[in-house]
């Protein structure tokens, strides 16, 4: 068997992007995490943050779906959606005055929840794009680290409404 030879590289051309040149911490200088509340994933965004060198310089999103009752046949739907169908069923319910049963109307803990982290706020893809719109002359392009299926909305809502001053990594 004959040994493959490849072709040499240009020597007039880069091998890395000009933005890459500098390197991360000559570019990139604050995170946002994103996160749907299973700490295994937001964990691993954490560790890249760390990885990267940012640690210092991160915060931490929740996309959060809503909890008990009927919700739990509606995890296919997105948040966004899953959200307001529960707060129109809501307003029936209470506006109608018809009693939920017991079984439907208690309420499953969330995992999160009960870890304390009430600091942890709900990302807002437009409070988020606005932020990395108007900080960017100053601080530079914005990393968007999102983790979980619940997040994909939000992040790519963010990546649209800031195109120019955002990396996103799903």
């Amino acid at each position: 068997m004959r040994p493959i030879r490849l072709p040499e590289p240009p020597i007039g051309r880069r091998s890395a992007a000009e933005v890459f040149e500098a390197g991360i911490y000559g570019i990139i200088k604050r995170v946002v995490v994103i996160g749907n509340g299973f700490s295994g994933a937001e964990n691993q965004c954490i560790g890249l943050v760390r990885a990267l060198g940012l640690s210092g310089c991160h915060t931490l999103y929740r996309v959060t779906r809503p909890r008990g009752g009927i919700n739990k046949w509606l995890h296919w739907l997105p948040v966004s959606l899953h959200k307001k169908l529960d707060y129109v069923i809501r307003q029936i319910c209470i506006y109608s005055g018809v009693q939920v049963e017991a079984r439907w109307s208690k309420v499953v803990p969330f995992a999160v929840e009960k870890t304390g982290l009430s600091s942890v706020i709900e990302a807002d893809a437009k409070q988020i794009a606005m932020m990395a719109r108007d900080t960017f002359e100053k601080e530079g392009p914005l990393l968007v680290i999102a983790s979980g299926r619940d997040t994909i909305s939000v992040a790519s809502s963010i990546k649209r409404l800031a195109t120019e001053n955002v990396f996103l990594v799903q």
